[in-house]
């Protein structure tokens, strides 16, 4: 049987697509590019070097559209580079961190939750890096075996389940205090994309990097909108400053003018109620929305099916509501 193509006829996924079928999104990028001519100057007389500040207007958006949910002292991450998503900065970061180990002689090593974005080890097995991984609920004794030059990748709201980890707190303070040396990577990918009200310190002592991402709040994966800020110059994006599609930095900056952070996922929060209640039948399982406005999880029962055991992350059945969510979406504006 094949269950890809199964869910897919049903409208469930494994892995988190991006919700891009939003006619908001749409209507904004539209906006952009009716301005045909203000459009295609952003490009031109490049000797003029008008382009090289260009970013700076989108990350000085970003900060102002999470300031309510995301704290930190930007003075302190004095280095901030636009990217392509959320993939090229934490790319850039491994290959960077294993070339700094073997220059340095000692071993490069990634920690990383069970169950977390799954580019970490990608990234990580291509650069020769070494991944340990570890449950979640064992948080502190993952803390205990970090060594003094390793990294750890997290995510928040979490990757794992889409939802906002609650001991993120405890664990950062208890890390600064038992491995001091040891530095996070802070994936806020999702930010923009949950319902509810967030409140993330991202400035603790042990964050090296910030990373994030407008794919699943806006559903633009493919225009590759995104940006981290370091606290360290970073030579492999150095050129980005310079070497940057401004197009889709104009479509992220306009995008977070017109809606405020959280406003898309909680107008849409129906649909994903919708579409949960809708795969809960098939699957078997009472699936509960998370955080995160694409996803849905369920606790993964003592004897599962096979059409449980596909959507397996950890513990739990974590399924991709976005088929699903769009075909509910083309229902309600043409009717069944």
């Amino acid at each position: 049987m094949d269950l890809k193509a199964k869910f897919a006829a049903i409208g469930a996924s494994k892995t988190i697509y991006a919700f891009n079928n939003m006619p908001e999104t749409k209507a904004v990028i539209n906006t952009v590019l009716d301005d045909r001519e203000g459009f295609h100057d952003m490009f031109e007389d490049s000797w003029t070097q008008k382009q090289d500040a260009m970013h700076r207007e989108f990350f000085d958006t970003w900060i102002q559209w999470t300031s309510d949910s995301i704290h930190f002292d930007t003075a302190q991450f004095p280095h901030a580079y636009p990217t392509g998503g959320a993939s090229e900065s934490l790319r850039e970061i491994i290959q960077q961190y294993g070339n700094d180990a073997r220059a340095g002689n000692f071993e490069p090593v990634i920690h990383v939750f069970e169950s977390e974005y799954e580019g970490y080890q990608a990234y990580a097995d291509n650069a020769h890096v070494k991944v340990v991984t570890h449950k979640r609920e064992n948080w502190r004794e993952a803390v205990e075996t970090l060594g003094k030059n390793d990294l750890f990748f997290l995510s928040q709201p979490s990757a794992i389940d889409g939802n906002v980890w609650e001991d993120y707190d405890i664990f950062m303070r208890m890390l600064d205090d038992k491995r001091p040396d040891a530095k996070v990577i802070l994936d806020l990918t999702y930010v923009g994309g949950v319902k509810p009200a967030l409140d993330i310190k991202a400035d603790y002592p042990n964050i090296s990097h910030v990373v994030f991402s407008l794919s699943k709040p806006f559903g633009v994966y493919y225009h590759r909108i995104g940006g981290v800020f370091s606290r360290e110059e970073m030579g492999g994006l150095w050129g980005n400053m310079w070497f940057k599609n401004v197009g889709s930095l104009r479509f992220g900056t306009e995008l977070m003018n017109a809606y405020k952070a959280g406003e898309l996922p909680r107008k849409y929060a129906h649909v994903q109620e919708e579409a949960a209640a809708r795969i809960s039948k098939v699957l078997g399982v009472d699936l509960q929305v998370s955080d995160v406005f694409l996803v849905a999880t369920a606790k993964m029962p003592d004897n599962p099916t096979e059409e449980q055991e596909y959507f397996r992350r950890g513990d739990l059945i974590r399924v991709c509501l976005t088929p699903m969510m769009d075909k509910i979406l083309k229902q309600e504006r043409t009717g069944p």
